[in-house]
């Protein structure tokens, strides 16, 4: 992921959500009673800039990237106060609803009159999966298919509805099981399209779906 510039990140966070309500929602959730020298806006701005760079592994990275992102040192944080804010059960609260209200947003946006074509079927749903690396010690719980590499790894397996512009089911799981497991039933799709690339490729899968009223498109390996 190409890192994220500081101005392009608070255009992007400003754009669908002030720094008011970014308070408010931090207050309501009890994550911060009282707006000090760690602002909301100036926090997730920070997360997402060092996130984007796809190298950070510390909490101390977190923390020099907040401090680098202040306008003078009089504003830079130490250490302990920081790691804090990160450490209360409801930081993850307050991302979560964070994370929804962007959704939500983004989805406002995206939304528009569905083309007549697409009226034939009740959804259209998206399947597919990504995997990605976690800490070492969990190799027993969540082997990796490339162990060398990553010897722990998990798949995240998301069903999106695109009408919808939502998920409709999402699930982890050790990224040497098979991501056929994770497929919609080919009962529960009836008048809906089903659409995933080649890695989902199976014949008999596809004819259970015309079996019982779905469709499917599907990519082919070459």
């Amino acid at each position: 992921m190409k890192p994220m510039t500081i101005i392009h990140l608070n255009q992007r966070l400003t754009q669908f959500l002030d720094p008011v309500t970014l308070n408010q929602q931090a207050k309501r959730c009890k994550f911060m009673q009282r707006i000090r020298d760690i602002q909301p806006l100036q926090l997730v701005t920070s997360l997402i800039a060092a996130f984007s760079q796809g190298n950070t592994t510390s909490i101390a990275e977190l923390q020099r990237q907040f401090n680098g992102m202040q306008l003078s040192e009089a504003d830079f944080v130490a250490y302990k106060p920081f790691h804090n804010q990160l450490r209360k059960s409801a930081f993850p609260i307050f991302m979560e609803r964070l994370t929804r209200m962007l959704i939500t947003q983004l989805m406002k946006q995206q939304q528009g009159k569905i083309p007549s074509k697409f009226r034939q079927f009740d959804r259209i749903l998206l399947h597919d999966g990504s995997s990605f690396a976690i800490h070492n010690n969990l190799k027993d719980e969540f082997p990796g298919r490339f162990i060398t590499v990553s010897p722990a790894a998990v798949e995240c397996h998301v069903t999106m509805s695109l009408l919808e512009q939502t998920p409709v089911n999402m699930t982890i799981a050790a990224d040497t099981l098979s991501e056929h497991g994770f497929r919609p039933a080919a009962n529960t799709l009836r008048r809906q399209l089903l659409l995933a690339d080649a890695g989902y490729l199976d014949q008999d899968y596809y004819h259970q779906i015309a079996q019982h009223g779905g469709y499917y498109l599907g990519g082919v390996l070459n």
